[in-house]
């Protein structure tokens, strides 16, 4: 089962780009923060759209406008949970991004054997 999901991961998989964050404390008094973004960096992984009526189930009480599901390797979990955003490139050119772990802690991972099944989304505008 393993080898087959490498073996999918490596064929079918697309890159999504991972960002992580400097947060700065920008007025002491008030305790603003300000995070700057790290450069990306990618991995490989299974994407998966979901329709707005699964993502009820998968995330309840969380309202979003776009959802995806993705399969990575478990060795990415720490980056995942050090995320500020994430990144995905479509077909076509355009880029979606969609809230890291840090950014909200509303991220969800699940493990399953040697790999992750991560829900990411994006809240409504």
């Amino acid at each position: 089962m393993r080898k087959n999901l490498d073996e999918l991961i490596e064929r079918e998989g697309q890159f999504i780009y991972v960002y992580q964050g400097i947060e700065t404390v920008d007025d002491p008094f008030e305790k603003n923060v300000v995070t700057t973004n790290l450069n990306p960096i990618p991995i490989k992984a299974i994407v998966v759209d979901f329709v707005a009526s699964k993502a009820q189930w998968v995330m309840p009480g969380i309202k979003v406008s776009r959802i995806k599901e993705i399969y990575v390797a478990r060795r990415y979990r720490t980056l995942l949970e050090n995320s500020q955003k994430l990144e995905i490139r479509n077909s076509d050119g355009q880029t979606e991004s969609y809230e890291g772990w840090r950014e909200n802690g509303q991220m969800q991972i699940r493990e399953e054997g040697g790999y992750l099944r991560v829900y990411i989304y994006s809240k409504h505008t």
